[in-house]
């Protein structure tokens, strides 16, 4: 695990003058954050965007100008070297440095609480360069921060003077090129800067502003005997959340974690509507949540540290609850030997579904209980067609149509219809119309026999004979 340590040197009693104190307690907080993430840290890429830490220290990929860069026109003089007094001081002289040749020592700072970094000069400059004094140098950067209100600290060291800008403004400075003790105590111990106050969303320009003073051999001097050089090395933290799942519905449970928000309690909210508050262990926070009564579409989640005005948000996407629905349709009344013709409409959340994405069965229970799968056609806009023919000889009474539809994802649903098969009139009204017809046909054969006997005819006789 990388730590950022803090060097000062005590002198009667009190910290020098060199020494730099924080501007506040969040930044102690965020270093001592930033002694827990350092290990997963980005690469350092000059120009790349992120939410998450970013590590920076001196190498050959800062660029010197003649001028800060974040102030206007400033001329590029390339990129800038390694440099070093001896090939063994420092004793971490990286391979392919210039070396100066000076022997007499100097640059004793401890670099270890800033892996990697090294000591840098401009380039095309080596020992017997002159003139070596009143040299200057910008040596500049661009960073891509996303997010708010990112946090950022430097530790620096410099022969003999360094002054730290963050977008053209004067973070503060080391060393002197007018007095020899302070320039001296510049490059024996790193001193640490706040960058927070100047630093901002999206493109950050940082530039450290170096220069030799006249303490060598002098005038001129050339660099093996008035050697200059800087070596730093600092972090950005970008107060960021994450949120899983990222999409649900109406009341799905959501974690969220929190990384890099330098605050002890962090209000927590969905599209500003309060939800909780959440404690931070080394700048960290976990809290849950259910979603609640949104629309559908994307809505924000925000912890806010309400002391400091840092906030991270993050974006959830509610869906809606897809709701599969069916609708069976059947005619109300058949007879044995017609076609009983069953219409299912299946819809998802109203919109109607086909055959692709909808598994439908159908079955058919008879009076006698016994049951038939129906086969489905789909035939467009959400509607499948089945038929069942009824045999003429089939039971008489209520059947029954049950359909379950299917769809990946969605709760099942079920839907239930009836339809009554009934006999003809003709078959239903046999008996009777066979007894009435027996009844007429024996009425009809006493009223030949009476009138064979003359009974009907003595009547009319007897009417006749009186008229």
């Amino acid at each position: 695990m990388r730590k950022i340590l803090i060097y000062a040197r005590v002198a009667n009693g009190r910290p020098a003058g060199a020494t730099r104190k924080f501007e506040s307690i969040s930044i102690l907080v965020a270093l001592f954050l930033v002694t827990l993430v350092l290990p997963s840290l980005i690469p350092h890429a000059s120009s790349s965007g992120t939410t998450g830490p970013v590590t920076f220290v001196s190498d050959t990929g800062w660029q010197a100008y003649n001028a800060d860069p974040a102030l206007g026109s400033a001329t590029s003089l390339g990129f800038a070297q390694f440099v070093c007094l001896t090939p063994s001081v420092p004793a971490s002289c990286p391979a392919g440095a210039t070396i100066y040749g000076h022997s007499t020592g100097g640059w004793i700072a401890d670099l270890s609480s800033i892996p990697d970094a090294h000591w840098i000069w401009a380039p095309n400059i080596n020992g017997s360069t002159t003139p070596a004094e009143f040299n200057q140098f910008f040596f500049s950067r661009t960073f891509q921060l996303n997010g708010t209100k990112p946090i950022g600290l430097i530790s620096i060291a410099a022969d003999d003077f360094a002054e730290v800008h963050v977008n053209g403004h004067v973070i503060g400075s080391i060393g002197s090129v007018s007095d020899y003790s302070t320039a001296i105590q510049a490059q024996a111990s790193l001193t640490t800067f706040n960058l927070t106050p100047f630093l901002k969303a999206g493109s950050n320009i940082l530039t450290i502003r170096a220069e030799n003073g006249p303490f060598g051999g002098c005038c001129p001097s050339n660099y093996a005997g008035n050697p200059a050089g800087v070596a730093f090395g600092g972090f950005f933290v970008i107060p960021s959340i994450q949120i899983n799942p990222r999409t649900g519905p109406i009341g799905t449970k959501v974690s969220v974690q929190g990384f890099g928000i330098p605050s002890f309690q962090v209000e927590v909210t969905f599209d500003d509507v309060f939800l909780g508050i959440a404690s931070l262990t080394n700048g960290t926070f976990t809290f849950t949540f259910n979603v609640p009564d949104a629309q559908p579409g994307p809505h924000l989640v925000k912890a806010t540290d309400p002391i400091n005005g840092i906030s991270a948000v993050a974006n959830f996407t509610v869906t809606r609850i897809d709701t599969l629905a069916i609708n069976v349709d059947v005619g109300t009344l058949y007879f044995p030997g017609d076609t009983a013709t069953v219409y299912t409409l299946a819809t998802l959340s109203g919109t109607p579904l086909n055959s692709t994405t909808l598994r439908l069965q159908l079955t058919l229970t008879r009076p006698d209980g016994s049951n038939v799968t129906l086969t489905s056609t789909f035939i467009g806009g959400g509607v499948f067609k089945s038929a069942y023919a009824i045999p003429t000889a089939g039971p008489i009474g209520t059947y029954a149509v049950v359909a379950k539809a299917h769809v990946a994802n969605v709760q099942d649903t079920s839907a239930l219809t009836t339809f009554e098969v009934k006999p003809t009139w003709l078959s239903a009204q046999g008996p009777a119309l066979t007894t009435t017809a027996v009844a007429l046909t024996g009425v009809v054969g006493v009223a030949a026999v009476v009138w064979r006997k003359g009974v009907f005819r003595g009547k009319v006789d007897q009417e006749q004979s009186v008229t």
